[in-house]
């Protein structure tokens, strides 16, 4: 197994830059083979990511987020998932390139730096965690992916506006396209912040009865955190599902969160102190 998890990560990479560079083709010659092989290679990619978390989970006995490293090959495997069903669900290609990008860069750190370990926490093996966590990174990672698009969305924008759009801007999908594509993801996010909170509410139980966990998880900053953005992401879907807000405003309204999301969650690992930190 220690043989299979080597191979796979170095064989992970590689794998993610052909797809960023067949993606790249699609970007720039829209070309029919290239964006039937860019998925294709993708999700292959992501099938042989999927066994490599799987056979470190076995071989290590915990989900592979005990460190900085293990997260970041994590959070490559859960942003490339966000990208193949948003891809699927709209039929558009032509992003693809700006999502397998920084997939590459993630694995790459994780491949060059990692380092995995059986010596954690028992908390940390709890099938419980494993979901929780696992659910709580597929929305991050979501909504960062909608940053992503509402980011392209802005810019676009603001160049029709000017009457003016240069080469990229042409490549890039129409502005309706990139609403939902921005509001899918943000919608991905949502779901798995509600899991997460569901989840991990279940599993602070389970703490507490165990006595492991002292004090109230409610006023933990870390959960705290979450649920203010679970709200405010929610009052976004409510916005365009519910209200018709213009897509602009969803846009920007996808960046701004995005922004209090990565300020507090710097604020709550650096500054404050959580249960969530186990070290």
């Amino acid at each position: 197994m220690q043989t299979a998890l080597q191979l796979l990560n170095v064989l992970l990479p590689l794998g993610y830059l052909l797809a960023a560079l067949a993606y790249l083709v699609v970007f720039m010659e829209s070309s029919a083979w290239a964006k039937t092989w860019a998925t294709r290679l993708t999700a292959s990619v992501a099938g042989a990511h999927f066994l490599y978390l799987l056979l470190a989970t076995l071989a290590f006995r915990h989900v592979p987020v005990a460190n900085a490293w293990e997260g970041f090959t994590f959070i490559a495997f859960a942003m490339v998932v966000v990208y193949l069903v948003l891809e699927w669900r709209w039929k558009d290609k032509a992003t693809g390139v700006f999502l397998l990008v920084p997939v590459l860069f993630f694995q790459i750190l994780s491949s060059a730096f990692v380092t995995h370990t059986r010596e954690v926490d028992e908390i940390l093996r709890s099938p419980l965690f494993a979901v929780h966590v696992t659910s709580a990174l597929l929305g991050y990672v979501a909504l960062s992916v909608a940053a992503v698009y509402g980011a392209m969305y802005a810019l676009l924008y603001r160049e029709l506006k000017k009457h003016r759009v240069g080469l990229i801007f042409r490549r890039l999908p129409n502005l309706e396209t990139l609403s939902r594509l921005n509001m899918g993801a943000v919608l991905f996010g949502w779901v798995g912040l509600t899991l997460a909170i569901l989840l991990g509410s279940l599993w602070a139980g389970e703490l507490t009865s165990t006595g492991w966990l002292e004090g109230t998880f409610y006023t933990d900053p870390k959960f705290l955190l979450t649920l203010i953005l679970w709200v405010l992401y929610g009052l976004t879907l409510g916005g365009r599902y519910l209200f018709r807000w213009p897509n602009r405003h969803l846009a920007y309204l996808s960046l701004v969160a995005f922004l209090l999301m990565v300020s507090s969650s710097l604020a709550v690992n650096l500054v404050l102190r959580s249960f969530h930190q186990f070290s």
